[in-house]
């Protein structure tokens, strides 16, 4: 095994782990808001915290959820029109996309890099609720994100661009 399809197998390793791992978050909230709906409705002792910790939750469930989408190529695109190009034509529209996706996505690094360190240098607390609890941890959740698609992003474009110059790529893990 070639040592770009040893980074290719490692990338999709992560990806999977991390969506495997991050999809348990599910049950974490699930079971927030059925403790806050219990409190809330049969004992008449809604919670400061539930809602806003759920809310934080889910955001990075989400946006952790993206890297294992974009893995299993799960993103929405416009089927009809590139199912009408043979496999190798629709490979040349990935890589274009997947180009383009990298510069977004570079972009957004920047940017939630950014947010997250000027979050962290001023310790910042929510201001959505009484409980005020510390963001930072989350925010930082962003651009830890953004880079795992931008290096998936990557292994997909090195992929498209094997299969649109004619040569079949390992199957991926």
């Amino acid at each position: 095994m070639s040592k770009l399809s040893q980074y290719l197998a490692f990338q999709d390793r992560v990806s999977e782990w991390v969506g495997r791992t991050f999809s348990w978050l599910c049950l974490a909230m699930i079971a927030g808001l059925c403790y806050e709906v219990g409190a809330r409705y049969l004992f008449l002792s809604p919670t400061s915290w539930a809602h806003e910790s759920t809310t934080m939750l889910y955001g990075t469930f989400c946006i952790l959820a993206g890297v294992y989408t974009h893995k299993h190529h799960g993103h929405v695109r416009s089927e009809v029109i590139y199912n009408l190009f043979p496999e190798r034509g629709r490979a040349v529209l990935d890589v274009i996309t997947g180009v383009i996706g990298l510069v977004v996505f570079s972009i957004f690094f920047y940017i939630a890099f950014n947010f997250a360190a000027d979050s962290w240098a001023i310790k910042e607390v929510s201001s959505k609720s009484t409980w005020a609890p510390i963001v930072y941890p989350f925010k930082s959740v962003l651009p830890l994100a953004i880079g795992l698609m931008i290096l998936q992003s990557i292994v997909n474009v090195i992929r498209s661009t094997m299969i649109a110059l004619g040569v079949q790529p390992e199957p991926q893990v």
